[in-house]
């Protein structure tokens, strides 16, 4: 497929995901969404358990939120936040009844809901929350203090503060700072968004912090 073809076959996603931003230009949220496309095409791995259509959604709305961002004024439907906080729920209880992560693909299964609807809530909610919160983030140097560093007990804090994380916190954290992958490549092993990653990586080390103090 030529980059010609690539781009006419996927103009539909674009143009309805650039529909969900209302403080810029069309034509500059489909040439960024474009950019999004080609990114994801250069990135997809076809092991056939994921369309191109879904990985690349959240490449394609990435560069137009970056875009939406400088302007500060995003805005989404109270229709999509409904079923954001809905989906939020129930994958946080399932992942609780079945001990794992859960993909959005399985709460729409579950809600009875078109696994792009519940693609489009998560994205366009997470898109209110700016990336700035992954600079203003702790870091897991900064939850364990400098005098603790040659502490023999500092696993056993450390094993302590981990605890008290939920399953999807723990994995996240395992993935940021034990396999030291970045937001972007924890957001796509995890099926979440990189916003959702930098929320749940701040929060986390926030509730770590709190043990060991």
């Amino acid at each position: 497929m030529t980059t010609n073809e690539l781009i006419a076959a996927h103009m539909g996603l674009i143009k309805n995901i650039a529909g969900k931003f209302y403080n810029c230009e069309k034509e500059d949220l489909i040439q960024v969404g474009v950019i999004g496309l080609l990114k994801a095409y250069q990135n997809f791995n076809d092991t056939g358990e994921t369309q191109f259509s879904t990985y690349a959604y959240t490449y394609i709305f990435g560069e137009m939120y970056a875009l939406a961002n400088q302007a500060r004024n995003i805005k989404i439907s109270k229709d999509l936040l409904r079923l954001y906080r809905e989906v939020e729920k129930v994958r946080y209880d399932l992942a609780q009844k079945y001990n794992r992560l859960v993909s959005y693909e399985e709460v729409a299964l579950f809600l009875e809901q078109d696994v792009n609807k519940v693609y489009d809530a998560v994205n366009s909610a997470q898109a209110m929350i700016s990336l700035d919160d992954e600079a203003n983030a702790l870091n897991l140097h900064e939850v364990i203090p400098d005098r603790n560093r040659d502490n023999p007990d500092l696993k056993i804090d450390l094993d302590n503060s981990f605890s008290v994380l939920n399953s999807e916190e723990q994995e996240i954290i395992k993935s940021r700072y034990f396999e030291d992958l970045t937001q972007s490549e924890v957001a796509h092993k995890l099926n979440m968004t990189q916003v959702m990653v930098s929320r749940y990586e701040k929060k986390s080390l926030e509730k770590m912090r709190a043990v060991m103090m």
